[in-house]
């Protein structure tokens, strides 16, 4: 089954964060989630890099609807073009990830390195709760299921305490309410389509992806367990992979700065000559 475009050639202008100066780099969040996710990331870059997160289709302040892999990356593309960046080091995580390998695949000229955090990969087998949140009307009403028991966990004094010190209150205070909206759950299950129907069909391509790419992985990661970025990266033409240890699957909110010393790390190879 192909996942089909859903704006054929039209595509959203998607809303971005831009801070500081510099060589350009890209933050992608993952599913769900918005340009926030990267907060702590993109203000450590900022002090001497230009950094663009942008809220994907579906989510934060672009909002509408989700999209797929190829879809996603063409709205990137436009915004690369709208601000004028001929390419970026180009950071993705989870599902992010995904979209990252896509830009690569259909736009290099806008890919200069990647940095792949905790990402989904091409070819991975899925498993059956990944296909059954895939379904259109089971897959909605276990999202929304979910995620309002999430939302409502963090309501309880001693979750909400942990996950307070761990993310910071005013960021608290947004995954809640995003956690609680209908249009998650929509964008979430339209993403999950796609990440059974569209991403097995990139998995030949990424082998032509000739970036040079750091593929970061979490060590005890349960979502996306490190052997799936051990395989991405052995599977890429140029690529580091690094394993932060005991970490699970949140790299750029709970790891910032070791996320953030990737990118940067791999921006002053890149402008080596």
């Amino acid at each position: 089954m192909s996942f089909p475009s859903r704006w054929g050639n039209a595509k959203p202008a998607l809303h971005a964060k831009v801070l500081g100066d510099g060589p350009p780099v890209l933050l992608l969040h993952g599913q769900p989630g918005n340009a926030s996710d990267w907060e702590a990331v993109g203000e450590d870059l900022a002090k001497d890099h230009m950094v663009v997160a942008p809220d994907r289709p579906g989510y934060g302040l672009t909002g509408g609807s989700a999209v797929g892999f190829r879809d996603n990356a063409l709205a990137i593309a436009e915004l690369l073009r709208r601000l004028e960046i001929d390419g970026a080091v180009v950071a993705g995580h989870s599902w992010g990830g995904g979209v990252a390998l896509q830009l690569a695949v259909d736009s290099p000229q806008h890919v200069r390195g990647l940095v792949l955090v905790c990402s989904i990969a091409p070819g991975e087998p899925l498993g059956r709760l990944d296909r059954l949140l895939a379904r259109p009307i089971l897959g909605k009403a276990l999202v929304a299921l979910s995620l309002s028991t999430a939302g409502k966990l963090l309501s309880w004094g001693p979750a909400r305490a942990l996950a307070g010190r761990r993310f910071g209150w005013q960021r608290l205070e947004a995954i809640a309410l995003s956690w609680r909206s209908r249009s998650t759950w929509s964008s979430f299950t339209t993403e999950q389509r796609a990440l059974v129907y569209e991403l097995p069909g990139l998995s030949s391509a990424v082998r032509s992806i000739r970036a040079p790419a750091v593929v970061m992985v979490g060590s005890a990661d349960k979502l996306v367990p490190p052997e799936v970025g051990r395989r991405l990266s052995a599977s890429l033409q140029s690529a580091t992979f690094k394993v932060i240890p005991a970490a699970g699957h949140l790299l750029p909110q709970l790891y910032p700065k070791e996320v953030a010393d990737a990118v940067r790390g791999l921006a002053v190879q890149l402008s080596r000559p």
